[in-house]
């Protein structure tokens, strides 16, 4: 009698609360139901299950086994699924989530490119500024552009994104160029609101080990959007902090000058994040090598 059918009985009558109802559902009949369990506490040689005429309940023994033997199923049914996925293209739900700032520069990439390449794969793109729970939202993969910081998560390093410090030529024309970090005090400083502290900038070498300096500003506009904020430097309202590949176009066209060369504010990246798993659905890893593909060369959007 093969052992995984047995465990797998046991759970079922647990869950289903009778021997009728787990034969029921399984499609068995209660004899076969009952002749696993019994094999199983034969071989065990201890009772998982108190049964009388009304009612059935775990035996200690039958809680503590009732968890391990659910998360062996649990291991093989993925590690199965892991096999068929791999022998086959990708396919089903892919569920993402990614701040809207960075999805306005790679749209493409991250939707129809990906989907052309694997029209089985049905994407659902949740735009948002929020730190979403991967685990409690079900959500496959997060596009961040931060540092790793969850070490419960997996991070792949999709391509930098240093953080740097812009203004208008017109804003550095009339208010002079800020030459260090020290400067920003006197000057007009836009805040987005994304950044953990969002008034006290902190700026780095761009050399490996330089010493890190932190100044507090301040300005006449906050708000919570990267392009509004490089809108906003670009309209001469003072110096912003921008991801790079948000700064790129302005930046080439002059409409965007860098100030503190030399220096970023943060040195992040941008990562794909997704939970810890034994057996990574092939969906979530082609999504993960096709933003490498096409973004890991460069953060200037294509």
């Amino acid at each position: 009698m093969d052992r995984l059918d047995q465990m797998e009985a046991f759970i079922r009558v647990v869950d289903a609360g009778s021997f009728t109802a787990a034969a029921r559902q399984w499609g068995r009949s209660k004899a076969v139901v009952s002749k696993y369990v019994n094999a199983l506490e034969g071989h065990l040689g201890v009772e998982l299950l108190r049964r009388t005429t009304r009612s059935l309940s775990l035996t200690e023994a039958g809680r503590n086994y009732r968890k391990r033997c659910a998360d062996v199923l649990g291991e093989i049914e993925s590690l199965e699924t892991s096999v068929r996925e791999d022998i086959a293209a990708p396919r089903g739900p892919l569920r993402v989530t990614a701040p809207p700032g960075l999805a306005s520069h790679y749209l493409d990439v991250m939707t129809n490119a990906f989907l052309t390449r694997y029209p089985n794969v049905t994407l659902d793109l949740d735009l948002t500024h929020r730190m979403v729970n991967l685990i409690e939202e079900n959500i496959d993969i997060a596009i961040r552009v931060t540092d790793p910081r969850d070490s419960s998560l997996v991070a792949r390093r999709i391509a930098p994104a240093p953080i740097l410090a812009v203004a208008s030529p017109d804003y550095l024309r009339r208010r002079g160029t800020p030459e260090k970090p020290a400067d920003l005090r006197d000057h007009d400083c836009i805040v987005d609101t994304n950044f953990r502290d969002q008034q006290r900038w902190r700026f780095r070498s761009r050399r490996s080990g330089g010493k890190a300096e932190t100044v507090s500003v301040d300005g006449p506009l906050r708000i919570n959007h990267p392009d509004a904020v490089r809108e906003m430097a670009e309209a001469g309202l003072g110096v912003a902090l921008v991801p790079d590949f948000v700064a790129h176009e302005a930046l080439e066209a002059g409409r965007l000058c860098e100030v503190l060369r030399g220096r970023v504010a943060f040195q992040w990246s941008i990562l794909a994040v997704y939970p810890r798993r034994k057996y990574l659905p092939v969906r979530v890893r082609a999504y993960v090598e096709h933003l490498l593909a096409h973004m890991g060369t460069s953060t200037a959007p294509p």
